[in-house]
């Protein structure tokens, strides 16, 4: 189920999706309501109670594990700029 966002709630969703997720669960994050696979894509996945992985998939390919809370956010509003830079709205699907 994807579910969509506007560029302003980013950062709410965000620290929503943080406190909600469960060990070893996915969010992804794409343009499109219905992406396809060579779509660019952001994944954040929980590692453990304070650990996560952001996995961008389209300009560079970058990963970033075993983060904090902190890095996180810091690092998703940065990514969320550079992949959605042109965008109002995108999608969170949860994987």
């Amino acid at each position: 189920m994807s579910k969509k966002i506007t560029v302003e709630k980013f950062e709410t969703f965000i620290l929503e999706c943080v406190n909600e997720m469960k060990i070893g669960e996915k969010m992804v994050f794409t343009k499109k309501a219905m992406p396809l696979s060579r779509d660019h894509t952001i994944t954040l996945m929980k590692v453990d109670d304070n650990r996560y992985t952001v996995i961008e998939r389209g300009i560079d390919d970058l990963e970033f594990s075993n983060i904090d809370f902190n890095e996180v956010i810091r690092e998703l509003m940065l990514l969320k700029e550079k992949e959605f830079g042109d965008c109002e709205e995108f999608y969170a699907h949860k994987a």
